[in-house]
């Protein structure tokens, strides 16, 4: 076998789109040097068959390399490179939450842009200054002769050319008698006529235009264009176009009050960074109501004004609708990316985007990817929403991503809440760029709402049998109705009953799938599991042997609220807003556009109501069950359960009418719900941050959880097992910090059909992590034989 030899020339490296976890390095043919630049995408030879595999570019260095390099086959054209930003954002992406760079890279575009969904291809003819053209191009010209020059107009000329074509054997004309005589039945007479028009309407157009309607002006056919291109006189050129689409009408809407100083402070210190330039975090903490939107909306403005562009993140999509319409009345040029979007709307949205034709992008989490090329303010609203957190690969927070992505662009990242996430409020005390900025009062002086806390132990003592709403709720709903208000019941649990159980031998029906309880659904009359949407009949007897106890339903859900509310105020018009009944974005927008046209009094739902929703007419929010939350095996329980009833308390009384909030509890004495009672956020953080401290968990550490899972339960914990003891070895070996605890059940051991263990490690901080990833997949540790390995960097959740 010959020995290869060494040549000199451009080398790529790439990122293969498969779950591989290295680059690979390929050369760069001189065809397709001009083409091949980072972000774009190129097939490659892959494996030892060498199959075609799709790859993203991601570096090209000029370099020695052996003949055996294999070379890069096409590169994709159509698809516009990722920008250079993007780009190592993308990298920093892949290694901070250790996902493949191939796929990490190709989620930062959505596979409707890269397909140019929406599009259309029109061919555009280019006309060529024919003397530039053969000065620049001599050889052509030589080949060519007089074949185009020598046109004149009218039959004599087209003889001319064909008889001077004759002697040279590199145009395009007849070379003989027989030749010539088709060559007149192709081209009449006529042809030089028509390229005089032809030459005459690119030239009244600019030099270039669409071949339609070139054709129809020059009164000529695409065969005439074609055999001008081939001849040298014009230029085709195909590219892709947005089909036109209606946009929607938005009313121009500005409201008629100023800002009061607290916002007038904020915007000041906003716009002093961004004057500034450079990178930091304004931290927007302001009680709910405050007007935090107003001071991103001046922000945004004085942004535009310097000609930049601006990302508005949102966490739910529910959230979505009011404040993407509310935005959309107060810019001209603006831009929506979320999942309740076609094909087609996302397409002509990230290439609008790209184009600088957007002014203001607004979306939930993927659009911290949105492809600005101007990008000067990046706004996280409701920054600690767990819905920020991807639960797919890769696992990114989109906050902590926004916040990287500004520093990558050296510019300005707002982060707004009325109960900031720990991890902010810690990086206030500890990071130099993070400012504090603060809204402690409502808008126009409105008051807080009078908040009532009810003890549920009590009220069932005293009252007897089963009511969901108690004594207190019911009547301060009773006189909100009476006044013609509106109200909003929160029970973060969608369903009609918890579980079913047998009282008799305390079994519960789980899932035969999952290690969880099944929820009865009222709608369906069948128990549902909300992990893998498996639904059976509710068994009426017990199914365990020598038991023959009857199942009852235990616990509560939305579907019993509303049943509830239906049975105690027959006459007022109840809406419900969960998963089961919410699938489509355009169910979000059709009951919360309803709510606000008031056509119904009373909304009840799940978490998805609690935070971000504008209703001047709410003066009510019941909160059925606090501490719904606390019940989960995380050490973040009560932090949810604070910012849930702080953030649903702050749905009340945001106009004049005033608002009133009854929370109802079986953890009266719960520090956390004491604290949002009091709506006293300061002291919660720093209780919760102390407890966090002294037990090593995030915020003053982070977290990493690895979860495993396969059929077989034996294989299953002997590989978990001797993955933590590598991952052990590495640390230690390399010593790099860092404590990795034994492998143990995941708190839902089953899930799918898939028994699951799980692998927590603990550092120091986020270069810590940065550190123990790389060491553990340059070896290969986190590779495993069994079924599924999820490494899940700062993890929201610990189910």
């Amino acid at each position: 076998m010959e020995k290869p030899s060494l040549e000199h020339g451009p080398v790529a490296t790439i990122a293969l789109l498969r779950p591989v976890d290295k680059p690979y390095s390929y050369r760069v043919p001189a065809e397709l040097a001009a083409a091949v630049k980072p972000g774009a995408r190129v097939r490659v030879p892959f494996g030892r068959s060498g199959v075609p595999a799709d790859a993203i570019c991601i570096a090209v260095s000029e370099g020695a390399w052996e003949t055996s390099l294999r070379p890069i086959l096409s590169v994709d054209e159509s698809c516009d490179p990722i920008p250079e930003r993007l780009l190592e954002l993308g990298q920093w992406v892949s290694r901070y939450y250790a996902a493949p760079l191939g796929r990490t890279l190709d989620l930062l575009v959505p596979r409707a842009a890269r397909r140019k969904a929406g599009f259309r291809k029109v061919r555009y003819v280019q006309w060529v200054d024919t003397a530039a053209h053969e000065e620049a191009h001599p050889d052509k010209a030589d080949q060519r002769g007089d074949c185009t020059s020598k046109r004149t107009s009218g039959e004599e000329s087209q003889q001319s050319t064909i008889a001077n074509d004759q002697s040279k054997p590199g145009c395009v004309g007849p070379v003989n008698d027989e030749r010539a005589t088709h060559a007149k039945k192709r081209r009449p007479s006529g042809f030089a006529e028509k390229t005089a028009r032809i030459v005459s309407v690119l030239a009244n157009a600019g030099g270039r235009m669409e071949i339609a309607a070139l054709c129809t002006a020059a009164a000529c056919s695409a065969a005439t264009v074609q055999t001008l291109a081939r001849r040298g006189r014009v230029t085709i050129e195909v590219e892709r176009e947005p089909l036109e689409a209606s946009a929607p009408v938005v009313e121009r809407h500005e409201p008629d009050f100023s800002l009061n100083a607290d916002q007038q402070a904020a915007v000041d210190a906003i716009e002093s960074a961004i004057g500034r330039g450079g990178f930091s975090v304004q931290v927007l903490f302001g009680v709910t109501g405050s007007g935090k939107t107003e001071v991103y909306v001046t922000a945004i403005r004085r942004v535009i004004a310097s000609g930049r562009q601006a990302i508005f993140l949102v966490p739910e999509i529910a959230l979505t609708t009011q404040t993407i319409v509310r935005l959309a009345a107060r810019f001209d040029r603006v831009a929506t990316l979320h999942s309740g979007l076609s094909d087609v709307e996302r397409s002509r949205a990230w290439s609008a985007i790209a184009r600088g034709e957007v002014d203001v992008v607004i979306g939930t989490r993927s659009a911290v990817f949105a492809p600005c090329p101007s990008l000067g303010l990046i706004v996280v609203d409701e920054e600690a929403e767990p819905s920020y957190k991807s639960q797919a690969s890769p696992r990114y927070h989109a906050r902590d991503v926004a916040v990287r992505r500004a520093s990558l662009e050296g510019i300005v990242c707002v982060l707004g809440s009325a109960t900031p996430s720990l991890e902010t409020w810690q990086n206030l005390k500890t990071r130099p760029h993070y400012k504090l900025l603060r809204l402690p009062r409502r808008v126009g002086d409105l008051p807080m709402p009078q908040v009532h806390l009810v003890d549920m132990h009590e009220e069932h003592h005293a009252r007897g049998g089963v009511h969901l709403l108690s004594r207190e709720m019911e009547a301060r709903l009773a006189a909100t109705l009476n006044q013609g208000q509106q109200a909003v019941i929160l029970l973060n649990r969608r369903g009609y009953a918890s579980y079913l159980h047998c009282p008799k031998c305390r079994y519960v029906a789980t899932c035969p799938r999952c290690s969880v309880r099944m929820v009865f659904h009222q709608t369906t009359g069948q128990v549902h599991c909300h992990y893998c949407l498996n639904r059976v009949n509710p068994p009426v007897q017990c199914p365990m042997s020598n038991c023959d106890g009857r199942m009852v339903r235990f616990g509560l859900g939305t579907q019993r609220v509303e049943e509830e509310l239906a049975r105690k105020f027959p006459a007022t018009r109840v809406r419900r807003m969960d998963s089961d009944v919410m699938q489509r974005a355009a169910d979000y927008a059709e009951v919360l556009s309803a709510f606000e046209r008031r056509e119904f009094d009373v909304l009840v739902g799940t978490q998805m109501i609690a935070k971000g929703l504008d209703f001047p007419f709410v003066s009510f929010v019941g909160v059925v069950s606090a501490d719904t939350a606390l019940a989960q095996n995380d050490f973040r329980a009560e932090e949810r359960t604070f910012q849930l009833v702080l953030q649903v308390a702050g749905r009340s009384g945001r106009g004049f009418a005033g608002g009133h909030v009854v929370v109802q509890t079986f953890a009266k004495d719960n520090e956390s719900v004491q604290h949002a009672v009091r709506g006293d956020y300061e002291a919660f953080a720093e209780r919760e941050l102390a407890s966090r401290r002294r037990n090593h968990l995030p915020p003053a550490t982070r977290m990493v959880r690895i979860v495993l899972a396969d059929r077989q339960a034996s294989k299953l914990s002997k590989e978990s097992i001797a993955m933590a003891d590598r991952l052990r070895a590495i640390l230690a070996k390399r010593n790099l910090g860092g404590t990795v605890q034994p492998a143990r059940e995941a708190s839902i051991a089953r899930l799918r059909d898939q028994y699951r263990y799980e692998i927590v490690m603990i550092f120091s901080g986020g270069d810590a992590v940065l550190a123990a990833m790389d060491a553990f997949r340059a070896e290969g540790a986190l590779r495993s034989a069994i079924q599924s390995v999820v490494v899940d960097v700062d993890p929201v959740s610990l189910q």
